[in-house]
């Protein structure tokens, strides 16, 4: 991502966003909870587009302009169907979770945090099905990745020596023809 997008989007995190602790990926599965913030306040099952919720309020720019990049680059024709942040400090771990069960479902995690350095962790892992990780991406500022949501992954803990807390800005979105997800996480 570009330095001013970036930097826009780091200041709108630090001055606008009021994290709450409890967030559940999969509340029947697992119940440990993380920090959250979610944008445009729909259901977890939303599959309806909801880009216009996010152009509608002038306060949410920097993501909506992270959003028309994301859409002019690499999710042409695909509907916004949640925006949302995530948060994690030390003692504070994700567990393997799918965010879809249907094709046509798509993450796209913004790595926000203003640093970060390889011995702090906090990986974000992605899984086969033989329960190995076969992919593993730092959270570096910036840095963009974009994944099935059918693929079990997971936020990996911080370290203790980690002084930051690892920010991600999650985009789902459904391309054309997706399968209607009223299960997504």
């Amino acid at each position: 991502m570009a330095a001013e997008p970036l930097a826009e989007l780091q200041e709108f995190f630090q001055t606008d966003v009021l994290w709450t602790y409890g967030w559940q990926s999969e509340k029947n599965l697992v119940p440990f909870s993380h920090w959250n913030h979610d944008f445009l306040k729909t259901k977890n099952s939303n599959q309806d587009n909801q880009e216009q919720l996010l152009f509608d309020n002038e306060a949410l720019a920097p993501l909506s302009n992270i959003w028309l990049k994301l859409k002019s680059d690499h999710l042409k024709d695909h509907a916004l169907v949640r925006c949302y942040a995530n948060a994690h400090t030390f003692g504070i771990e994700g567990y393997p979770h799918t965010d879809s069960r249907k094709s046509g479902n798509y993450t796209t995690i913004v790595y926000v945090n203003p640093m970060w350095r390889p011995e702090w962790a906090g990986e974000t892992v992605f899984i086969n099905d033989l329960g190995d990780i076969v992919h593993a991406v730092l959270p570096k500022p910036g840095r963009i990745t974009t994944f099935d949501g059918r693929i079990l992954h997971t936020a990996r803990g911080l370290s203790r020596i980690c002084p930051a807390m690892r920010v991600t800005l999650m985009f789902k979105t459904t391309a054309p023809g997706a399968e209607n997800d009223s299960t997504q996480a």
